[in-house]
């Protein structure tokens, strides 16, 4: 990819490293559609930086990733706004909550909006992306810490505010690799990475605070954007890595796979975002 991009997407762009990709993406992007959870009046001032940062024409739209039809809602917006996608950044996360919450739709809240909602956003937006475009996926190397557990995928018998995050962060992984595998005989290619340790709202709320700017975990998602890598790479501290055992073991990318058909088929209708499933 050139250092530019024609139109962007961006999920979790009004805060953390979200925001600070999107100041970037700005100065870069000629097209950039920032999505967060706030209604637009709340992310004025968020907009209002970004917009100062660069000559792209900024969208944005609310969505509310807890709710698996907001996502649909919010595809379909995106249409509305681009004909041709060339770039897809899946950013937007929350921490483990102190205390397990499920979602309207009845799924553990970390796992839905971490893996869930974003693997649901990326398949309706797939016929709109241009030739040669790049998903990229904000995992993390927290992945590393925890294992699937199919017998509980929503926590409900061992609930504890890491252990959510970081399956959650494995279910995305390991979903990324499977969408490169999904998408190799098309042009576009899927990337994930790990953002380093940030000094963000996400990261505080689980680990207080401590990490490196924001900026950093950004410049480490764009490299990303653009780096020349397979298909399917993991990136740490922005070199390709393997990701864990877990996430490369064939019975859990089959069980996984299953768990998101499953859950996500009923959203996956045939209608004009232009989606398939």
């Amino acid at each position: 990819m050139s250092a530019g991009f024609g139109t962007v997407v961006l999920t979790g762009a009004t805060s953390g490293i979200g925001e600070a990709t999107a100041l970037r993406l700005a100065g870069m992007a000629t097209t950039l559609i920032a999505l967060g959870i706030e209604s637009e009046r709340d992310a004025a001032p968020a907009l209002e930086r970004i917009r100062r940062a660069g000559s792209a024409e900024v969208h944005y739209i609310s969505a509310d990733f807890t709710r698996l039809a907001d996502v649909v809602s919010a595809a379909e917006r995106v249409g509305t706004v681009a004909r041709s996608i060339d770039l897809l950044i899946n950013d937007a996360g929350v921490p483990g909550a102190a205390e397990r919450i499920v979602t309207p739709d009845g799924f553990e809240r970390t796992l839905q909006v971490n893996a869930l909602a974003p693997a649901l956003f990326t398949r309706l937006l797939i016929p709109r992306l241009a030739e040669g475009a790049r998903i990229v996926n904000v995992g993390s190397s927290a992945h590393r810490v925890e294992h699937f557990d199919f017998d509980d995928v929503d926590l409900e018998h061992d609930y504890s505010p890491i252990a959510a995050y970081a399956r959650a962060k494995l279910a995305t992984v390991t979903w990324s690799s499977l969408l490169a595998e999904e998408e190799a005989a098309s042009s576009h290619d899927v990337v994930a990475l790990c953002p380093g340790l940030n000094d963000t709202p996400l990261s505080a709320a689980m680990m207080g605070r401590i990490g490196g700017p924001a900026s950093r975990g950004a410049e480490l998602v764009l490299a990303a954007s653009r780096a020349a890598v397979s298909s399917g790479s993991y990136l740490e501290n922005g070199h390709v890595v393997r990701s864990s055992a877990d996430s490369l073991d064939p019975g859990n990318r089959a069980r996984l796979a299953a768990v998101f058909r499953e859950r996500l088929s009923p959203f996956v209708v045939r209608r004009d975002v232009r989606a398939t499933p």
